[in-house]
């Protein structure tokens, strides 16, 4: 694995609050070869929620929202892999949002 990766998440910037293990979760799902988190913005959501946005080129982009801030979060996914992990990431932010 690259430098800066660690269970399969990049390590090499920061993320929002709560979202490591949700993240480390993702990198577990079988398809998954790479989650990358992305830029953090402002706002004003409140709770924690991930939940994917759309496809890309490589993969899927999730945004994960954390008391105050957005971060986009970008997944390295095999075009045929691409639905069943999109599926498997709603089912587990269900659970998050639960806990």
């Amino acid at each position: 694995m690259p430098k800066h990766f660690k269970r399969g998440v990049k390590r090499e910037h920061h993320f929002l609050k709560g979202l490591e293990k949700p993240l480390e979760e993702i990198a577990s799902i079988p398809g998954v070869k790479k989650v990358i988190p992305g830029r953090i913005y402002a706002s004003d959501s409140r709770g924690f929620e991930i939940k994917v946005t759309r496809e890309t080129q490589t993969g899927l982009k999730l945004v994960a929202k954390s008391d105050g801030s957005v971060q986009e979060v970008f997944l390295v996914v095999d075009k045929a892999d691409r639905e069943r992990v999109w599926r498997e990431i709603e089912m587990l932010a269900e659970e998050w949002e639960k806990s």
